[in-house]
């Protein structure tokens, strides 16, 4: 889909805004979580997606979206939840500056709330998701274990990964 570079503007500065402070640390779900969603999904129908570009704050904002959608994938057990944040990782490749260890972070957090999803499971789709599934199906467990951090909390709601970015 072709989109108005108004339009491009637009769901930029709404990603890069719509988090309060506090966001990461916010109940899941949130009405928060729900318009990063949409924000996410509008996003990934522009044509020239390499021309979505986010300053700090949005790829921050992105990034919590990550670890909250695969907390929320961990505790209810719905595909959904982990293809949400496979979409925002997706738009957070586009970003020229993203390290690796950060991408590291927001695959192993996917990763293990994929794995906790009952057989048999959803596969992601690499012609939505190209950059995605190029990096998951080269997503290796074991260096991910000896560089990533996270931890799984347990809160009134249910468990959290909490992440080390």
């Amino acid at each position: 889909m072709n989109h108005h570079p108004a339009d491009l503007a637009r769901t930029i500065k709404t990603i890069e805004a719509i988090a309060p402070d506090g966001y990461g640390r916010m109940p899941i779900p949130s009405e928060t979580d729900e318009e990063l969603q949409e924000q996410v999904e509008i996003a990934l129908q522009f044509k020239h997606q390499e021309d979505f570009l986010l300053n700090q704050r949005g790829v921050d904002n992105l990034l919590k979206f990550v670890e909250r959608m695969a907390s929320e994938c961990m505790r209810e057990a719905r595909f959904k939840d982990c293809l949400h944040a496979a979409r925002a990782l997706e738009l957070l490749l586009f970003q020229p500056d993203l390290d690796e260890h950060t991408t590291l972070v927001a695959l192993a957090l996917i990763h293990d709330a994929y794995s906790r999803l009952p057989e048999p499971r959803a596969e992601f789709d690499a012609a939505q998701l190209p950059r995605f599934c190029a990096e998951w199906s080269g997503f290796d467990q074991e260096k991910m274990a000896k560089s990533v951090q996270f931890r799984i909390r347990e809160e009134p709601e249910g468990p959290r990964y909490i992440c080390y970015w």
